[in-house]
């Protein structure tokens, strides 16, 4: 398996115009009926938005925010629409991470590119304002909805992730981060420089074959797999 992306940008300092910016918008949003984490998910999802903008804004790519519809965060050059997804973590972010699409609006939800963020906060760390626990970011990577399609791995609701005991609150679609279009890539597609990335994901053959054993085991309920795993 290449890996196509192996190195992430790092924001090494999140002002607090950033963090305010981000709670004011949090505050002005509904709790969704399918969060997990009701404030604190929007407070999250809203820190990434005002990230990615100032990444944008640095890069260079023209964007207009549709945050008020559900389809897609931006629209990109007029052209491209991109949606922004980002996870608390506990740590730096490694190669076989994975980035997650909630399934429950993904017939919906189908931006041309996903851009995936990590948040990095001290587990220990229970200050307030919520958002002040998270010190760095970083901006992994993207991916086309195609692509993640194709490649996806689905875990289903209630389900525990075997290599890091992680427990699914909802169907989603994970890919790696070793799998996503580099940023240096995605920069130029959203720049209306390039068309696409210039090679396809790799599918993770290793995790698939383990989900099949599983699934004959009966430890994992069936479902629809990338195909091709013996490339």
């Amino acid at each position: 398996m290449k890996h196509r992306n192996c190195s992430f940008s790092q924001i090494k300092r999140i002002s607090d115009a950033v963090y305010e910016e981000a709670e004011r918008r949090a505050n002005l949003l509904p709790i969704h009926k399918n969060s997990h984490r009701g404030a604190e998910a929007n407070l999250i999802g809203c820190l990434g938005e005002v990230l990615a903008e100032n990444w944008m804004s640095k890069m260079g790519i023209k964007f207009a925010s549709k945050l008020s519809q559900t389809k897609f965060d931006y629209l990109i050059n007029d052209t491209l629409t991109l949606e922004i997804k980002t996870k608390d973590r506990t740590c730096r972010p490694r190669i076989d991470f994975d980035n997650t699409a909630p399934l429950y609006n993904h017939a919906h939800q189908r931006p041309d590119y996903f851009l995936f963020i990590s948040l990095q906060r001290n587990k220990r760390d229970v200050s307030m304002p919520f958002l002040c626990r998270f010190k760095t970011a970083y901006i992994v990577g993207g991916i086309s909805c195609e692509e993640l399609d194709r490649i996806g791995i689905p875990f289903f609701k209630g389900e525990q992730d075997w290599r890091n005991g992680t427990s699914f609150w909802t169907d989603c679609l994970n890919v790696e981060n070793w799998q996503l279009v580099p940023l240096f890539e995605m920069v130029e597609i959203l720049q209306g420089n390039k068309h696409k990335a210039s090679e396809g994901a790799s599918i993770n053959v290793k995790i698939i074959h383990e989900m099949c054993s599983r699934i004959e085991a009966g430890l994992l309920r069936p479902r629809n797999l990338p195909l091709n795993i013996n490339q």
